[in-house]
């Protein structure tokens, strides 16, 4: 046996998970298909937002809040600032039962998280936030929110690891993993390696890996458009931002802290793809929602973006992520799908996976976050 535990996927919840396995005193190799550090997954860019604010899982909130404090830990080990505060500011037609319901569960989960949310009428918000949303609409505000700086979060963790005494094998794509009381892992690349317990966080190639495993969950790829708006507003505060509105209308939005003078406004939704055919993806119908959703809701941007990216969301039919044991190899362990708002749990959802890989507890509940929730029907409308 070579290590204890194997990490597949070195993105931010396969760094997390390595480094609480390392710092647990586990032999751990941390492993990824491409040349660290890169942008090729879902965890590269600069910049994702942190809240307490949360609509989704009711368990969300304290998984939410660890994570909070566990950030603020992990920044003053590595010595690497994370963290930039901004208000998160939360909209929503009023009159929309589906938005409404949003707005309530965000203003609770503030509250519960020790916060006091600020409820502000819409005509304060547009007159604050240089914003331009139409008298139906309602707004809470996270003051606990802000930014966390995603690349240097990575390198933290990736510093915190390797200090702990794990080990990186980056540029090695794994081929198979073969189940066992010791797992066989192969690779394109050098000898095979064996350990106890895998851990698998390959972000959007979650779905054909797991189905090299004999299991298939409804998880699937979505290349999203990144999009930078100069802002022309000189009053416009700095500030994240969520639209709660349903379907092709759900916008959020970060203040300029990777162009300076640019806000990243994107829309939440976007085409299924192939993780290794991303760019193969038309994504100029998100580029048109983008250009009319600023031109109605935020004069304070230029019309046209002036930079265009993109990245790849993971999902599944809830939208909630999935953090599980295989049914028949229970040493094999797995998490995707975070659906593009999993950034921010990584410390707390890392922690868990490295508990499951050393056979504890969980400090918190993630019972809800399983696969036994998707029913057969689920897996059949996504193959």
């Amino acid at each position: 046996m070579d290590y204890e535990v194997a990490v597949i996927g070195a993105g931010v919840m396969g760094s997390s998970a390595a480094y609480y396995l390392a710092k647990a005193g586990r032999r751990t190799i941390l492993i990824d298909q491409f040349p660290l550090p890169h942008t090729r997954g879902s965890s590269g860019g600069h910049s994702r937002i942190t809240r307490q604010a949360n609509y989704g899982s009711p368990a969300l909130t304290s998984i939410m809040f660890d994570s909070n404090k566990e950030w603020h830990r992990i920044a003053e080990q590595a010595g690497i600032d994370l963290f930039r505060p901004y208000p998160l500011v939360c909209v929503g037609p009023g009159d929309s039962t589906s938005a409404a319901d949003k707005l309530h569960k965000m203003e609770e989960s503030i509250r519960n998280s020790g916060f006091e949310p600020q409820i502000l009428a819409i005509e304060e918000v547009n007159d604050k936030y240089r914003t331009s949303f139409p008298s139906n609409y309602k707004a809470v505000v996270d003051p606990s929110a802000g930014v966390l700086l995603a690349d240097k979060c990575i390198q933290a963790f990736r510093k915190l690891y390797v200090n702990s005494g794990g080990t990186v094998l980056d540029n090695w794509p794994v081929t198979s993993v073969i189940p066992g009381d010791i797992i066989e892992i192969k690779g394109t690349r050098g000898k095979d390696i064996k350990v106890k317990n895998v851990v698998i966080c390959p972000g959007p190639w979650l779905g054909p890996f797991l189905e090299t495993l004999g299991l298939k969950i409804p998880v699937w790829a979505e290349k999203i458009g990144v999009f930078y708006w100069k802002i022309v507003d000189a009053k416009m505060p700095g500030f994240t931002f969520i639209d709660t509105s349903d379907a092709d209308h759900h916008f959020y939005a970060l203040p300029d802290v990777e162009y300076p003078g640019y806000m990243k406004l994107c829309p939440h939704v976007g085409p299924m793809i192939n993780p290794n055919e991303r760019d193969k993806a038309d994504i100029s119908g998100l580029l048109r929602q983008g250009r009319e959703y600023v031109a109605n809701y935020f004069p304070c941007l230029e019309s046209n973006p002036s930079v265009m990216e993109s990245c790849m969301y993971t999902l599944t039919p809830d939208e909630a992520f999935i953090l599980d044991r295989h049914p028949k190899h229970k040493n094999i362990i797995f998490a995707g799908g975070f659906s593009g708002s999993g950034f921010k749990i990584a410390p707390s959802c890392g922690e868990a996976l490295a508990r499951m890989a050393m056979g504890l507890d969980h400090k918190l509940d993630f019972s809800s976050f399983n696969c036994s929730r998707f029913t057969q029907q689920h897996v059949r409308s996504r193959l």
